[in-house]
């Protein structure tokens, strides 16, 4: 193949919005994961709580959940029915542990997205009563 063909491709590749690596790919295709959860994982978007049982379900392993949940900087506020929701569809501790760590990982200084229309969501840095 001619090298600016090669080049061509590359690129095309790097602008399609495939944020996951060929192994992580086969990795979900493995699992059997669910086309909708597959394409929406394919496009890096944050997950719900119920995509990520379903993750757990398919039998993924937790540190790789994690790990793709971390870049998405999304902010999960749990209450006590999530955790036990989670705790009783086999979602691994770790994953939970994580879930419950998001409301304070994220400093303003490396300003998140936020996502205003999730109930899970909560922004730690916005206090309505300022305003």
């Amino acid at each position: 193949m001619p090298r600016p063909l090669i080049l061509l491709l590359l690129v095309a590749l790097a602008f399609t919005g495939c944020t996951l690596y060929r192994r992580d790919r086969e990795l979900l295709q493995d699992h059997h994961i669910s086309g909708a959860l597959y394409d929406k994982m394919m496009r890096h978007e944050p997950l719900a709580l119920d995509e990520i049982i379903e993750l757990s379900h398919r039998g993924v392993p937790g540190p790789f959940i994690v790990h793709y949940l971390q870049p998405t900087y999304y902010v999960y506020k749990l209450d006590a029915n999530d955790v036990a929701r989670l705790k009783q569809s086999g979602v691994p501790e770790g994953v939970t542990r994580y879930l419950l760590a998001t409301p304070g990982m994220f400093s303003p200084s490396q300003a998140p997205v936020w996502y205003d229309d999730d109930p899970h969501f909560h922004d730690p840095y916005w206090d309505w009563r300022r305003y």
